[in-house]
This record gives structure tokens, sequence and C-alpha cells, in this order.
């Protein structure tokens, strides 16, 4: 997706002067659209690139790194949305809007030919239909969606009243107390993100010409010049200007970033090759890795029930994801499973690589060739369907989310989170489809209250993430404080980190009700170590009585091909952090602590959060700490006091 969108700004913005107003950006997409460049406007366009390169790896891995372009971002993204939306109101058709972006794309080599081309063709007709048939759709909304941040709330704006919608709650009734005879706890393997490359290539290309390497045919990466953020960004920040009211971009920036660059550009360097079991750089799962995980769960834990599967199949190859690749991948970790753990049932999630093109999840209605998301549906209710009830499978074929009964008094509920994700363009088209997979939990959960069932509840994306649109995340806290009763425990995965949520009464702040427990990855993209953990619930309420982390070192791992990766037990959650047990009240006087007179808890939380990564854990500063501890307290997209109440506390005691 920022393949895409780095594409289409690079050719937004081109006028003769130094100075680029928002409607010059929207004219020079207009006449990029429509061929008619002059030589002015291609050494604008180039200007442009010097002011928003970043290296290969910046760009993929480090938002932070970003957070002082976003306005700049913001303007140019309006200006391309503008211009696209004139565009196709005027008639211009698919392929010569993909052929206009994709020339201009391969002469500024802003990233491969193949990488930009396989982007631009895939995500260009959905946002032409979206266009052609979404009066209401504005450039001001699809990148104020886009460009949501957990921090910046002002950035970006959009006002779109399509999205101020609520979901309706039951009222509080009597909660059914069925008592049944279960003796034994339940233990659940909990695995998430695979990202499994069929094409990882051991000893291949880990520092590529393209965002995500390792694969077969890839080519070394151009070393342009040694980035160094404080003097680019602080360079870069003074190309935005407000001029009475209204940005202007100053491209005379170009020149100066020119300049310091060449005097540090790089000479070519060795860069280790991929390695046997996996490699930290941006790189996906060879087989044999996730082949391993599963491998490794049956011969160390003999005493499975059960399985949760969190979702993210799919490789981060974006540009050249087909129908058929995401099918065989999908069918074959489903076949792994099920020859290994036989008839134990494995219950999974959605994640937002499965989807073709990614991220693109359309609601229910869209039936068209290449743009509807049935096809995904229909292709996982059969290849799950051996672990689903008729009713499951009925309604994973139509919306990407199920719910069905696996122990007596367990319900499990897969909510289809990628429908709200910010990267999904069809939450332009109507961001009300999001709205009726919440309406839909609340039913099933209502329906689970009056049976006295207790509910988990499987998302791939977790609560109160910026990847989720604000409203989601709204109403999702609303759902789980009036249901808290209900709700057992809730299970993620996505951001490959391993952390935790606890969420708060809307009521008083200061009374915790919930926890959300985060599943790591099985996969090292990017800079983490591959995991998986084991929970054990309470026969009874099906409550988490322990959770433990099973992690091993990459680099160690690449030392011996020649055998297996050395496993070892990272955490048990109780014993490492000294807590009683694993409740909403317990948690939140962890979080507590970690600020206050046990702040080596939070140390011990920011290690452990990337599972112990050579590439990463050693390097988390006292501000890095706090960001891994905000993430913990923030369910709702914007609501951050108690993340400021935790800050203040952390730097108030020495």
């Amino acid at each position: 997706m920022k393949v895409l969108f780095c594409t289409f700004v690079i050719i937004s913005g081109c006028v003769a002067t130094n100075y680029l107003s928002t409607d010059g950006l929207t004219n020079l997409f207009i006449r990029a659209g429509k061929n008619n460049l002059n030589h002015s406007d291609w050494g604008t366009i180039h200007d442009l690139a010097e002011i928003l390169y970043l290296p290969q790896d910046e760009f993929v891995n480090d938002e932070t790194r970003l957070a002082g372009r976003s306005n700049l971002f913001c303007v140019l993204c309006r200006s391309v949305f503008s211009a696209f939306i004139d565009l196709v109101n005027a008639g211009v058709n698919d392929e010569d809007l993909v052929d206009s972006i994709v020339l201009i794309c391969n002469t500024l080599s802003i990233v491969s030919p193949k990488v930009c081309h396989g982007a631009v063709l895939l995500n260009v007709p959905i946002l032409s239909y979206i266009v052609r048939n979404t009066p209401e759709a504005e450039a001001s909304t699809f990148c104020g969606v886009f460009f949501q941040t957990a921090i910046e709330t002002e950035n970006c704006r959009y006002n779109d009243e399509r999205f101020n919608w609520k979901v309706e709650l039951p009222p509080s009734g009597e909660i059914s107390k069925i008592s049944y005879d279960n003796r034994k706890p339940l233990t659940v393997a909990i695995i998430t993100d695979a990202h499994i490359d069929p094409l990882y290539e051991e000893n291949g290309v880990a520092d590529c010409s393209e965002p995500t390497c390792c694969r077969k045919g890839q080519t070394p990466r151009n070393h342009k010049y040694t980035y160094n953020p404080d003097r680019d960004e602080s360079i870069i920040l003074k190309s935005l200007n407000i001029v009475n009211g209204e940005p202007i971009i100053d491209i005379g920036v170009a020149k100066t970033l020119r300049e310091v660059r060449n005097v540090t550009r790089k000479s070519e360097r060795f860069e280790p090759p991929a390695g046997y079991w996996g490699d930290y750089r941006n790189c996906d799962s060879p087989i044999r890795a996730y082949d391993d995980v599963v491998d490794r769960i049956h011969s160390s834990h003999k005493d499975v029930d059960l399985i949760y599967y969190m979702g993210d199949t799919i490789d981060h190859h974006v540009w050249e994801t087909t129908y058929e690749l995401i099918d065989d991948v999908n069918q074959y970790l489903v076949n792994k499973l099920r020859k290994t753990f036989g008839d134990v049932p494995v219950i999974a999630t959605i994640g937002n690589h499965e989807s073709q093109p990614t991220n693109q999840f359309a609601p229910e209605r869209i039936s068209q060739e290449k743009l509807n998301t049935t096809w995904l549906y229909e292709s996982l209710a059969r290849k799950w369907g051996i672990y689903l009830t008729e009713e499951a499978k009925t309604t994973l074929r139509r919306r990407g989310d199920f719910s069905m009964v696996v122990r007596p008094g367990l319900r499990v509920i897969s909510l289809n989170t990628n429908i709200a994700y910010k990267n999904n363009w069809w939450l332009v088209f109507d961001p009300l489809d999001a709205k009726t997979h919440l309406d839909w939990l609340v039913c099933e959960l209502y329906n689970a209250e009056k049976a006295g069932e207790k509910v988990h509840i499987l998302t791939h994306i977790p609560p109160g993430v910026h990847d989720l649109v604000n409203p989601w995340t709204r109403e999702y806290n609303r759902i789980v404080n009036r249901f808290q009763q209900t709700i057992a425990a809730e299970f993620n995965g996505h951001t490959h980190t391993d952390e935790f949520k606890v969420f708060y009464s809307i009521e008083d702040k200061d009374i915790p009700i919930a926890v959300s427990w985060g599943g790591g990855s099985a996969s090292a993209y990017s800079n983490n170590n591959v995991n998986y953990k084991i929970a054990v619930l309470d026969p009874n309420n099906y409550n988490p009585i322990s959770i433990s982390n099973y992690v091993y070192n990459l680099t160690e791992a690449n030392l011996t091909p020649n055998r297996r990766p050395h496993w070892f037990k990272l955490y048990d959650f109780k014993n490492t952090y000294g807590v009683k047990d694993l409740s909403p009240n317990s948690l939140n006087e962890l979080v507590y602590s970690m600020v206050t007179d046990k702040k080596y808890l939070l140390d011990i939380y920011s290690a452990f959060y990337t599972k112990l990564s050579d590439r990463r854990w050693p390097y988390c500063s006292n501000d890095c700490k706090i960001a891994n501890l905000c993430r913990i307290v923030v369910t709702v997209l914007f609501d951050r006091k108690k993340c400021e109440e935790l800050t203040k506390l952390y730097y108030s005691r020495k």
C-alpha cells in the first residue's frame, strides 16, 4: 500500500516555480494522467522524489521516521486523490491511468518496475470503482483514513459524517449461570502471522531493491547515500509552509538535500545473504520455518486441546500476489496443522494479507470479479470447514466472521477486523459495512449471555491500534464494557510483537474490566524472533490461568542450518511478572508497578516485546519503553488519557 501511495504522490506536484500550491499539485497529476507533462514538470517531479526519498528499510519499518513528514504526505495525498477523482469522473479509463502512473514511476526508479507495475495494476481498478460509485468519496477521506496515527490526532483530519456511527447495545440483564462438568483445564496453542513465502531463497538477497526480500530472482539494493534522520528530516520539514491558511511546498529544498546527500554517498557494502530459517530483515518465512513451529508445538505440548490461528498466512510481496498463490498457501497451512495434530480443532481468523489485493475487503454486496472478497471467504470455508459447524461455515462464506461452541460452555467468535483496517480502500465506499460486523458481534454475545456461555473473541488486528478506524475502536470498547461478564478472553495477532491490552470501564477509568492478548508472530518479519504461545484455561469459566511464550533466537538458528532451531520458554507470564493471576485487576496493578516501584518490569516487557530480537530490544530507549506501555492501555484510538497518566508517573519517579 505504501508503494502505491509513494508512486502517486511523487507525480502529483509539478509546476515551473519553486513553490507548489495544492491546486498546482492537483493540476500536475491531471496532466500526468493525460500524458501531458512537459520538461519543467519532469524537473519538479525529480525534486519531489528527492524530498520524499527514504531508504527502503526506513520506509518499510520505522513509522516514527515519517512522523515529521505527516503533514507533507497529507497535502500530497489530497492533491493526488483530488486529481484521481477528477480524472475518473472525466472518463479516463483504468488502463490509461495505470499506464501513466507506471511510466512515471519507472522513469524515476522510485521502486523497481516490477513493484510499481504490480502495485498500481492491482489497486487502480478498486479505487476507480469506488470513485465512480461513491458520490461522497473525497480526497480528504481517502487520505485521512490512510494516514491516521495513534498520536497525531489532528493530522490529516477528515469530516465524513458517514463515519459517525454507533452500535446499539441491549440493556444489561440477568446473566444465566450454567454449571458444566469440566474437570481438566483446557490447553490452547496460539499461532499467528505465519507469512509463508513459498519462493523464499536460502542465501538469497536479503537487502534487495524491493520492499520485501529473500525471494528468488531479486537483486541487491543500491545504497544511494547514508541516511541521517536528524539531518534529512530537519531539512524536509522546511519544505512545507502555510501561506494565508493554505499549504505551500517549497521544492527548492530538493537542492539542499542533493548537496548534503552527495557528500555522504555510500560505497558498496557486503550484506549477509538470507538465512536458512528466515531473516530479521524485510523477509517472510520459508516453509520449513512454519513447519518447525507446528512440529515443535506437537512434540513439546502433548496436551493441546485446541489451536487458535490468528491470521496473516500470506507473504508481504504485495505487488505480486495472485489468487492461485494465496489459495495454495492457505491450503498448505491447514494441511500441515491437520496432518500434525489430527482431530485437534483449529479455530482461525482472517488476516489482512489473505485478500487480493492485500488489505482489500469489500462489502458483501460487491460481486464483480476481481473486486469482491467473497472468493476468499468461500475458499477459507472450504479449507477450514473440517473444523466448523454448518452454521459457522455459512456465516464465514458471507462476511468472513463466524461463531461456534467449541466446548460445553465455551463459544469462540472469529471477528473479521480487516473491514475496518485503515488501508482498506472500501472503507471510503461504505463506512457502515464495518458497523454491520459489530452489530453481528453484539447479537452473538447477547445470545451467549442468555445461554450462560463464556466467549473467546479472536481478531487479527488488536483493539485500539491506529490501524483501525476510530469509530470501530470506540464501539468495540463499548461492546467489551457491556459484555465484560461474558467475554472470558480475547486474542489477536497482526503486530508481530508480544503485547497485551487492558480495557477500562467507561464509567470509571480506574477500573480495569478486560484483557486482550497478542500472539506475536510465527515469522521474523521484521526484526522479531519467531514465537508461539500456550494458554491454559480455567475449566469452569475459560479465563486464562497461565500463558507462556516460546521462542528461538534467529541469529543462533541460522548459524546451524543443519539442525532445528533451539526453542526455549521465554516466560511464564505469572511467574515472570510476579502477578497472582491474569485478571484485569492484576494486569492493571502490573502496569502501574512498571512506572512506579518496579520499573525493571517495564525493561523486561520491552525486551520481550520483540521476543529478545538481536536487532531491536537492546536499543529500546525510555521513550521506546513508554510507547510500548501506552499500547497496553490505549483501546480507543485517540483516547490517550491513561497513557498520559502513566507517562507522568514514569518520569516523575526516579
